[in-house]
């Protein structure tokens, strides 16, 4: 072969391996990527998002900007309703709160199934379950929750998760308690157990370590965690060692009563265990293009290991974040469609009765 051709050719072998991540390099350059946070301002999942929005640029190609748009509501339905209605062409991505429930259900007012948005990345959490010391007749440990003969537990509306975890949480032990699903986002609550509207709420670890706890420790005591499962238990999480899991709360309190075969605890488990797993989540809208989906997921990736990145929401949460990633979270989506039918019936008429309260 001549010469001057197996340069040519030489030349454009050079070119063909280089181009794709030429373009890709320019894939963000001059744009701007809407983030949908699917809660309210000023919420743990806002504080978050907004810590994503802030560090992930820097890491996808092109530079861009991201522009945090809040749009709370419906368990968080409203906000990944628009994420499902936006155009697949990357400038559009959702960092969510995930409505397990409703994917349970199969509730029609969510338009697109989250197992129908690109799995991007996620962030383990366990929830925190907090309680004013004030509620009478006194709460200096966790375990004179147990001694109290009424008090007011503060959620978001009866469909939801963490208001099933939570008085799903204080059913199994007995006590005495008005369910109150009456909010839109945890930061009304946090306000309401100040003001003393209520005396308990749960919320995330970045809700606990990044709102609850800084302005609030001194009237509020953390109850339990109820943590993420692990290798078939739930352990404390690393980030909170010294606060009790709910089954070690359990144990305490109800000695020798059995707590894993109580239908209570399986609907509980059904609604937490994916939830927990991946409490926020960065999604796409379905079909978005090849490009911009591999773009995104190696830019979180990539914010995993920066350490700008890691102090910043360390800072938050009170230790590193543990990243889902795309593969494993797209299976835990997937799972939800596997929860039975006795589990499922039961969620329905317990949520029933939440709202008819």
């Amino acid at each position: 072969m001549p010469r001057a051709v197996l340069l040519a050719f030489g030349l454009f072998a050079l070119l063909a391996t280089i181009a794709p991540g030429s373009a890709n390099a320019q894939f963000y350059k001059s744009k701007t990527i809407t983030m949908i946070v699917n809660y309210p301002a000023g919420g743990p999942t806002d504080i978050e998002g907004r810590l994503v929005a802030q560090h992930l640029p820097s890491h996808l190609p092109g530079n861009p900007t991201i522009v945090v748009k809040n749009i709370g509501g419906a368990n968080g339905i409203l906000g990944s309703n628009e994420l499902g209605r936006a155009a697949p062409n990357g400038e559009t991505i959702g960092f969510f709160t995930l409505d397990v429930v409703s994917q349970i259900l199969s509730n029609p007012v969510l338009k697109t199934p989250y197992s129908s948005f690109v799995f991007v990345a996620g962030v383990e959490s366990p929830l925190v379950v907090y309680m004013r010391r004030d509620t009478p007749p006194g709460v200096n440990v966790a375990a004179d929750l147990m001694k109290t003969n009424g008090f007011r537990a503060l959620s978001l509306s009866a469909d939801n998760s963490n208001t099933l975890n939570l008085d799903l949480s204080l059913d199994l032990l007995g006590v005495k308690y008005d369910a109150v699903p009456a909010y839109r986002g945890l930061k009304e609550v946090e306000t309401a157990i100040l003001q003393n509207i209520g005396q308990a709420a749960n919320t995330s670890l970045s809700g606990w370590s990044g709102s609850v706890e800084p302005t609030m420790g001194n009237v509020v005591l953390p109850l339990w965690q109820l943590s993420p499962r692990n290798d078939g238990a739930y352990p404390r999480t690393r980030a909170l060692p010294s606060l009790q899991t709910f089954e070690q709360f359990y144990a305490q309190v109800q000695p020798g009563k059995p707590l894993a075969d109580r239908m209570e605890y399986r609907v509980l488990r059904a609604v937490s265990d994916p939830q927990l797993a991946m409490f926020r989540v960065a999604v796409m809208p379905p079909g978005s293009s090849d490009e911009a989906v591999t773009a995104i997921r190696s830019a979180f990736v990539d914010m995993w290991k920066d350490p700008q990145f890691l102090a910043a929401y360390s800072n938050v949460i009170k230790t590193e974040p543990v990243l889902v990633t795309a593969e494993k979270g797209q299976g835990v989506l997937a799972g939800l469609a596997g929860v039975p039918s006795d589990v499922k019936s039961y969620l329905v008429k317990y949520i029933a009765n939440l709202t008819a309260k």
